[in-house]
């Protein structure tokens, strides 16, 4: 049992009716906060005599998302009937939605439900745990780029150490090639000459 939480029913909670069964959505501590320890709270009644549905969830898919991430979530019964909680520690500030699908109370869903936002925790935070009015949540994104740039800078490096020993070697290969052509030059030289000094001492004896 999820006994630190306790539901209340507040204006942020998102209301879902298919049928006879209604679904209220919503976060167990609001405002949410990240970093902070939260659950998403449901509370399934029956609308045609406003009675809570022990046991809604046995068939249920529903899963917690944020852009293009989506996390299953594991629902447990409270102590107050037809209410289930699901802990989740959000880690970003923003839009969360719940997704509600398979069947609940016997009643098949097939939805999206928008839940608060989760915001920063400079929104309680007193004195301001960090320096100069610099949130948690913004230093963590800070960190964030700094990681990314220390990648990419490593990843430059190696590209320049490659490209250096590229240059090395073709450098070396040259001056092999060059000093190839200069010898090959010389014996071509030398033959020349020894042709030179044959031909001049054959007249020589004709004479």
């Amino acid at each position: 049992m999820l006994a630190a939480f306790n539901f209340i029913p507040a204006l942020a909670h998102t209301e879902i009716a298919r049928g006879d069964v209604q679904v209220v959505v919503g976060w167990g501590n609001e405002p949410p906060l990240v970093g902070q320890l939260n659950t998403i709270v449901l509370e399934v009644t029956r609308i045609s005599d406003g009675q809570p549905i022990t046991n809604a969830l046995a068939q249920a898919d529903i899963s917690l998302t944020k852009g293009t991430t989506a996390k299953q979530l594991n629902f447990r019964p409270q102590e107050e009937p037809g209410v289930y909680a699901a802990e989740i520690l959000p880690t970003q500030t923003g839009q969360f939605s719940l997704v509600l699908g398979g069947t609940i109370g016997g009643q098949a869903f097939d939805d999206i439900a928008k839940v608060e936002d989760v915001g920063d925790t400079s929104l309680i935070e007193f004195p301001q745990a960090s320096g100069d009015g610099i949130s948690q949540e913004a230093i963590r994104q800070l960190q964030a780029v700094i990681d990314d740039l220390t990648t990419q800078v490593e990843e430059a490096n190696v590209a320049a150490s490659e490209a250096k020993a590229a240059a090395d070697s073709a450098a070396e290969l040259s001056s092999t090639v060059n000093s190839a052509y200069l010898l090959g030059m010389i014996g071509i030289g030398v033959g020349v000459a020894g042709i030179v000094i044959g031909v001049a001492a054959l007249r020589r004896e004709k004479v």
